[in-house]
């Protein structure tokens, strides 16, 4: 099948009749306007148009109806992954005689992607030059292949700022945004210019406009150039506000902030993640929500003032081993937010819901599986168990900090 290009990036189909429907849609606005001295010849069936202009005395006059129409309120549904972070295990799973090939790994997960008006990942690895070698852990830089084959799987967009950003340097920052750009994938995070760094990405969700904004703790002990701070950006809940305030300004209803933060491997948020939703949610309305990666495991859903922060969504494909790591490193969750009109158009959008649907990346293929859908499907007999305990594990993990009383559900449940 012939790869397709992300949804943003797709030409609209107009639906079938669309032509015939604006005929119609001009044809009544022609009449209408006779009463502001148009004329319009009229038509009769069975009889020939009349040649006169004016209106035979004989016909009374019509007046059209004046109605007012109040369109519905919008909706739309952002889905977001967690980390992908490329270890060796997994780019060498994924070679091919003709090259890399990830694609069979996302493709249980494409139908949740696929299924919301955006989808956006958090890409944690720098990404090679064809003529530059791989590398993993300390230092990640992965297949280009990779960003082909997260949009084939659905994804729009990815945030780019975490701990591994400046693995490579300024070199490994143009490669990776590059290599995005030709995937026909949005970015944020990072940036090859000054110009480009003062940039949201920018989303198109069923008719509401939404910036995404990126940051990271820091670099592991990689500095950005002196001059150049701008090649990664560095959570500082001062600037972040200053940069929702600038997206709000660009035109954007509703405003996400990914941060990569907390401790490895730790489901409980820390009191340096806290201090910073606190910061950003003493301003009401700068930010909508907050989205967290780094941890590698599943952290919780909960707001702080009216902002909803998603702590931390674990790993969505990675190789954390257990000889390393503790098992949780294999769940992940898509988060799927719905925004939408809060009142009457033009009265403001947010968050409307929070729905999960947690995941488990099978360490021998590395798919990533939906847990849930993946029992009730009955494809994998074999996994049943490790699928239910790791969903046991991730909804522990989402409802910790009383998820469920503000309305975060599990879509869909796990079979009983």
């Amino acid at each position: 099948m012939e790869p397709q290009p992300p949804r943003h990036l797709r030409a609209a189909t107009p639906a079938p009749g669309r032509g015939r429907r604006i005929g119609l849609i001009v044809v009544v606005m022609l009449a209408l306007a006779g009463g502001a001295g148009v004329a319009v010849a009229q038509t009769t069936r069975g009889r020939a148009p009349s040649t006169n202009a004016v209106a035979s005395s004989t016909v009374p006059p019509t007046t059209a109806a004046t109605t007012t129409t109040v369109a519905p309120p919008r909706t739309a549904t952002i889905a977001f992954g967690g980390d992908v972070l490329i270890h060796s295990p997994v780019w060498k799973a994924a070679a091919t005689p003709n090259g890399y090939d990830f694609s069979p790994m996302f493709a249980p997960l494409s139908p949740v992607l696929t299924a919301a008006d955006v989808a956006i990942c958090h890409l944690e690895v720098t990404l090679a030059r064809p003529e530059e070698p791989l590398s993993s852990y300390p230092r990640f830089r992965a297949p280009a292949a990779l960003a082909t084959d997260l949009a084939e799987a659905g994804f729009d967009g990815c945030s780019v700022s975490s701990n591994h950003a400046l693995d490579f340097g300024p070199q490994g920052v143009v490669a990776t945004l590059d290599a995005l750009d030709a995937a026909g994938l949005q970015h944020v995070g990072t940036a090859r210019t000054p110009e480009e760094n003062q940039l949201a990405a920018r989303y198109d969700a069923g008719g509401i406009a939404v910036a995404q904004l990126s940051y990271s703790y820091g670099f592991n002990g990689f500095t950005r150039p002196a001059g150049q701070e701008w090649l990664a950006d560095q959570i500082d809940p001062a600037l972040i506000l200053r940069d929702a305030a600038a997206a709000r300004a660009a035109g954007a209803e509703v405003v996400i902030v990914s941060l990569h933060w907390g401790n490895e491997y730790n489901h409980d948020v820390t009191a340096a993640q806290q201090q910073v939703a606190d910061a950003l949610a003493a301003v009401p309305g700068a930010v909508d929500l907050v989205m967290g990666t780094h941890a590698h495991v599943v952290q919780p859903i909960s707001k702080v003032g009216s902002m909803w922060v998603v702590w931390g969504m674990g790993n969505l494909l990675s190789s954390n081993s257990t000889s390393c790591c503790p098992k949780d490193t294999v769940d992940g969750l898509v988060v799927t937010v719905g925004i939408g009109d809060l009142g009457a158009r033009g009265a403001g959008a947010g968050v409307t819901s929070v729905a999960v649907t947690p995941t488990w990346n099978e360490r021998r293929t590395f798919r990533v599986l939906p847990t849930a859908a993946t029992v009730a499907d009955g494809t994998a007999p074999d996994l049943v168990a490790d699928l239910r305990a790791s969903y046991a594990r991730t909804m522990s993990a989402v409802l910790a900090l009383g998820g469920a009383e503000i309305g975060v559900v599990p879509v869909p449940a796990m079979p009983g």
